[in-house]
């Protein structure tokens, strides 16, 4: 049977005093005498009483929790934003609650409802690759609660953003590859609405046209999503092709990773045939064979910057400003990419 957890009132009943003279106590309130705060505080402990996160909240309008919505929990990137955010909101003395959508609208939009429902303070969200509405994410708004965006973001919504220099990293991923020889460069990219794939594929324009290279549409792949499976496919059919790319850069580290695959299933070699790119610098990425040349996204930053966002905001309304913060990136190269001995 599970035993009733100890109230307020139960204290100030076992104690004979007033509930309002044992909540001040337990708040080491000085209108209280030492002596009765120490005889408080004492039973609380010895009887495990602990505070009811939801009544504090509905009773001071704040729960002292912040929510985090992310993408893929099991993603490194995302996994060492989240970390992060909660040493930043440690020491602000607040409670972190995370929660993944697993690239569902339905499932980001449920975990917005369960933060509201908690009464979190903030919010900080990466949207998912389904997300192509914002009325879910419009609530959050309407209902004053402070919001910062992060990585993958829209521009419909006039909110605090922190992003990395996706257009900046590619174009010096073009560019490298480029320097290496390559110039039929192929892109795996994800789903149209999403800002990161928009970002890179600007900036692999924009090396291509400077370097005087030809833009072959065919070599440009939109993908269903950022999986290995399905950059594999997308290379297997590159590789069909009568002119085959002499470079693929995927947009993630798994569709270099699956591109990587399907070049060596077609016993070509990696990087002196085709040279591959991937961005991210995943766990994965540094033990494949070859080592997959990456972008480190300085996802620690992005984690740091987007958590001080958001208390900005809390701890501070009224001067608080909505800001877009660019993170630089920095090329990892790696042996998948790299044919300087070549």
């Amino acid at each position: 049977m599970t035993q009733k957890a100890i109230t307020i009132k139960d204290l100030a009943e076992k104690l004979n005093i007033s509930v309002s003279t044992v909540s001040r106590a337990l708040k080491d309130n000085p209108e209280i005498s030492q002596q009765t705060r120490k005889t408080v505080q004492a039973l609380a402990k010895e009887l495990g009483y602990k505070p009811n996160p939801i009544a504090v909240a509905l009773k001071t309008h704040k729960s002292n929790t912040i929510g985090v919505v992310v993408p893929q929990i099991v993603s490194t990137f995302f996994a060492t934003v989240v970390k992060k955010i909660e040493e930043i909101a440690d020491r602000y003395g607040y409670n972190v609650l995370v929660a993944s959508s697993n690239e569902s609208f339905e499932k980001e939009r449920k975990n917005i409802d369960i933060f509201l429902a908690n009464r979190c303070d903030g919010i900080i969200l990466s949207i998912s690759k389904a997300t192509t509405s914002y009325e879910h994410i419009k609530q959050i708004l309407d209902m004053g609660i402070p919001l910062v965006l992060f990585d993958r973001i829209t521009k419909e919504l006039n909110v605090s953003k922190v992003v990395a220099d996706d257009a900046d990293a590619a174009f010096k991923i073009i560019q490298h590859l480029i320097h290496g020889g390559a110039q039929k460069i192929a892109l795996l990219t994800g789903p149209e609405q999403l800002s990161i794939g928009k970002n890179r594929m600007k900036g692999y324009l924009k090396a291509m046209t400077l370097n005087k290279l030809e833009i072959n549409t065919d070599y440009i792949v939109r993908c269903e999503d950022f999986s290995v499976k399905a950059a594999k496919e997308a290379t297997q059919r590159l590789l069909s092709m009568k002119n085959i790319p002499d470079a693929i850069f995927g947009i993630n580290d798994d569709m270099a990773i699956g591109a990587i695959e399907a070049i060596k299933d077609k016993g070509l070699k990696i990087p002196e045939d085709i040279a591959v790119f991937g961005f991210s610098n995943s766990k994965r990425s540094r033990y494949m064979t070859p080592s997959v040349s990456t972008i480190n996204q300085f996802p620690e930053k992005i984690g740091e910057t987007a958590a001080e966002l958001l208390f900005e905001q809390i701890l501070d309304p009224k001067h608080a400003q909505i800001r877009e913060e660019v993170i630089n990136c920095e090329l990892i190269v790696r042996e998948s990419s790299d044919r300087s001995y070549l």
